[in-house]
Parts: C-alpha cells; sequence; structure tokens
C-alpha cells in the first residue's frame, strides 16, 4: 500500500527552509507546531543538528510544514495537491557528491534505483548528473547529520532537494543499497511509508510505532492495498535482509495513478508560469467546474490567468468543468479582453508568458492600433505592423493624405484612407519616411489637418 500526502515522504521528512534570517529555534518551533497541528504525535518528532525529523528518516523544512497545514481549494483532502511533483518537472536529474560516486555500492545502488523508475514510463525521468535538460535536481550525499539514511518531502511543486545515506551503507549488500535509495527518491516524490500506522510490521524497536492519523493529511492512493504486509513495498517503513529494491505491483499502481502517462491533474494545481520557455510545451488537466478567476487575453492568455475560467471563454469547455489541453506560448506585447461565453476577460500590456488551449477556437484578433507607438518605428521603412480598430472616432486628429503623420490617429486615418469602413476593423500600416508637407483633405466622414515638415509617416492598407 501507498499512502502520499502533502509534504509527507516515505522515509523522509521536507527540509526546513527559513525566511529570510528567521532564528533558528523559532523556525523549529512553528515547524513542530504545524507537525503536530498535521497530526504527528509529539513523540516522533526529533530536532537534530538544528533539523526538524519526523518518522524517524524524514526531514521537515519550514514551508513543507506550512504546506501540511494548507487546505487546497475546492478539496476535501488534506495537502494531496500541494505535495506532488508538479508538472513542469519532466527531467529529474540526480547530482552524487564525489564521496557518493566512490562508494562502489552507493554508486551502483543509485543507478539500480534510477532503473527502476524509468523502467515505468512515468512523466518525468531520472538521469545521474551533472547532466543537462534538468526541471529538478536532487543530490545525493553521504550524511553523518544522523545515524539514518533520510530525505524529504515535495514542496513547490518540486521533489525535496537530497537523499542523505550514512557511511555504512557502503558495507551492505548491493540490494539493500538499491532498496533504500529507491525508497528515498519515493519520499522527495510525496510517497509516506505504507505501513506509517503500525511500523511494527517492517520493522523492529526502536523504529515501531505510529506516524500519524489518517484523517489529518494521510491520503490513501486508490486502487493499492489498505493494509500493510512484510515486504509488501518498496516504501515500508524499513528494509530487510532479503530486500531486492525491486518495486512491487503496488508500488507500481501508486506510481503510475500518482505520476503515469495518463495521469490528469487538476488545473487549479498547474502553475503555468513555470513552464516559461518551454513554448510548445503541452499540458492536460481537469476542472471541476468554469472556475470564477481572473482572466487577461482572448485565445492567448496571461499565463497567471485562471486556467479554467480561460477554457470556458474560449470555448473549449463548458461551466460544467471537464478535461482540457493547453499548450505553453511566449511572452506577447498586449492582450485584448473580450467577451464569450458568458465570461468577460481584461486587457493587459506586456506579460512574460502565455498559454493557447488545443481545440477549436475563435482566431485572435490582432493587437489594438492604439495600443502601439507608432512613432517609435522611425526609420524602419517599409515595415508594417497589423492591428485592430474595434472602433473608430471620425473626429480624432490626423494629419495629411494617403501618407498622414506618425502621430496620427491610426483608427481615423484608416477610415480617411478607405482602409477599413468607419465601424472599424483591421488594418496594415506600413512606416514611411520624413515628408515635407501633408495636405488637408476631406475623405468618407474624416476631414484632416495639413502640417509641414514632419519626421515620420504611415500609410495604411486593408
Amino acid at each position: 500500500m501507498f499512502k502520499q500526502t502533502a509534504v509527507l515522504a516515505v522515509t523522509g521528512v521536507a527540509l526546513l527552509v527559513g525566511c529570510g534570517g528567521m532564528d533558528p529555534r523559532m523556525e523549529n518551533e512553528e515547524i513542530i507546531s504545524n507537525l503536530i497541528e498535521a497530526g504527528y504525535p509529539a513523540n516522533d518528532i526529533r530536532v537534530i543538528d538544528e533539523a526538524v525529523f519526523v518518522s524517524g528518516d524524514a526531514h521537515v523544512t519550514l514551508q513543507a510544514s506550512r504546506e501540511m497545514i494548507q487546505t487546497p481549494p475546492g478539496s476535501a483532502e488534506h495537502y494531496r495537491s500541494t505535495n506532488l511533483v508538479g508538472a513542469q518537472v519532466t527531467k529529474i536529474c540526480i547530482n552524487p557528491s564525489a564521496a557518493f560516486s566512490s562508494s562502489p555500492n552507493l554508486s551502483q545502488g543509485l543507478d539500480l534505483a534510477i532503473g527502476n523508475y524509468n523502467a515505468l514510463g512515468l512523466r518525468f525521468t531520472f538521469a545521474r548528473g551533472p547532466t543537462t535538460g534538468c526541471s529538478a535536481t536532487i543530490a545525493a550525499e553521504i550524511s553523518t547529520i544522523r545515524p539514518e539514511n533520510w530525505a524529504g518531502f515535495p514542496s513547490d511543486g518540486l521533489p525535496y532537494g537530497s537523499i542523505n545515506m550514512i557511511p555504512a551503507m557502503n558495507d551492505q549488500p548491493l540490494d539493500i543499497n538499491e532498496h533504500i535509495i529507491t525508497h528515498e527518491l519515493g519520499h522527495t516524490l510525496g510517497l509516506r511509508h505504507t505501513d506509517y500506522y503500525d511500523r511494527s510490521i517492517s520493522c523492529v524497536p526502536p523504529y515501531t510505532g505510529v506516524e500519524g492519523d489518517e484523517d489529518v493529511g494521510i491520503i490513501h492512493i486508490p486502487g493499492t492495498p489498505t493494509t500493510a504486509v512484510w515486504d509488501g513495498s518498496v516504501m515500508n517503513a524499513c528494509p530487510h535482509i532479503g530486500s531486492t529494491g525491486e518495486f512491487t505491483s503496488a508500488d507500481i499502481t501508486a506510481l503510475n495513478i500518482l505520476y503515469g502517462q495518463s495521469a490528469t491533474q487538476s488545473c487549479s494545481n498547474v502553475n503555468v508560469a513555470a513552464y516559461r520557455g518551454q513554448t510548445g510545451a503541452q499540458i492536460r488537466c481537469t476542472c471541476s467546474s468554469g472556475g470564477g478567476g481572473s482572466v487577461w487575453g482572448t485565445n492567448l492568455y496571461t499565463d497567471d490567468s485562471n486556467i479554467c475560467t480561460a477554457a470556458v471563454h474560449a470555448g473549449v469547455m463548458t461551466t460544467s468543468g471537464g478535461a482540457v489541453v493547453l499548450e505553453v506560448q511566449p511572452a506577447q506585447s498586449t492582450f485584448i479582453g473580450t467577451n464569450r461565453n458568458g465570461v468577460t476577460t481584461s486587457s493587459y500590456g506586456a506579460w512574460g508568458g502565455s498559454f493557447r488551449f488545443i481545440g477549436a477556437q475563435v482566431p485572435q484578433p490582432p493587437p489594438l492600433c492604439s495600443s502601439f507607438n507608432i512613432m517609435s518605428y522611425r526609420g524602419q521603412n517599409g515595415s508594417s505592423i497589423r492591428c485592430n480598430c474595434p472602433t473608430v472616432s471620425l473626429g480624432a486628429s490626423v494629419w495629411g493624405t494617403d501618407l498622414y503623420t506618425d502621430d496620427s490617429d491610426v483608427c481615423a486615418a484608416a477610415v480617411h484612407a478607405g482602409a477599413i469602413p468607419s465601424t472599424g476593423g483591421q488594418v496594415s500600416v506600413t512606416i514611411q519616411p520624413a515628408q515635407g508637407s501633408y495636405a488637408s483633405t476631406t475623405r468618407n466622414g474624416v476631414t484632416t489637418y495639413s502640417y509641414g515638415y514632419w519626421s515620420g509617416s504611415i500609410s495604411l492598407s486593408p
């Protein structure tokens, strides 16, 4: 059986991360308070070298402890959404220290553990580093901080940053090293001990006991057993001399449910901004409803927009919810707000990342002509800008005929030039050089002004 909780990892605890210079003792007091609120018995919490541990080998950070007592919006299950590895993580690189690599059984055990996970075809892969293309890293260290092997829980959508093995592990059989490293990596992914409720199933004193109550954050993974048995999981609290280091069928089921290629996460847990730079990457997620969060843009949305609300606006989902596929897009200079399908979005200027939905959508109009400073394009003669005039003020200031000063109102000039009707439309603005004079005429309901020399001009076409 596998258990998973927000910040709880099977044999690891999330590392305590302090906030801006907080006294370590104050941090530890807050961590311990959070752990007790999350349901950990006080006698299961220990402080070693100013770090807080639970369940024997799990290191808990301040951030992780805070996540334990947060209830995800719209979820009746504590912690599940905040303590899994996020979908932005596609390659986890494990970087062993020199001491780790020079210990033959530990080094080989790491390779075998990496192979265990990669053989499952999960939505991320492990790679032994140092290497490139890593979206998350885990250090493999030799630790003397405590007399046990330990790791930690995920936080902020990333796996815990290290696994820590005692030097004596190199004197243990290779299978035991494979088993324990596989186990500790499970903690970094958010797995709890399968026998959390009775560690005597796999352990001997002093490591027996109860780790915490199921009603306060220990989430059963569907499709896996609800009771633990001797040697029934690599995530049992303690290994034994016959442990092989291989996943059991229940382990494989649990990992595929959490991290399989077909696993679909809640859109409320997706941080699209974390995918910046991965243009074209696709993310599948589900919405329980159309949502009610803020959205900026039309068809292309700022990457901090509410995904579910944007999906209704885009027409790829109804307000009753469903599965959507979004695609990461680069920064945009402007986002246009519109009203569609009962959702009104807002306009915005330049933003560092965007996304769109895969599916039937209305083509996105070009940016508003009013969003451009045409004079900033001086010297780029012959280049064109496509923009949109949803409305036109026929009385706006325009100088010239056919060639217009580049400070003229683009939309009114476009009506004067016959490029769009007075009701508006899309227009191409072509940058032209300075002119010695500009003539005044009346056309299509627009009267322009005359002017002498001006340093930049434009022409307009449909």
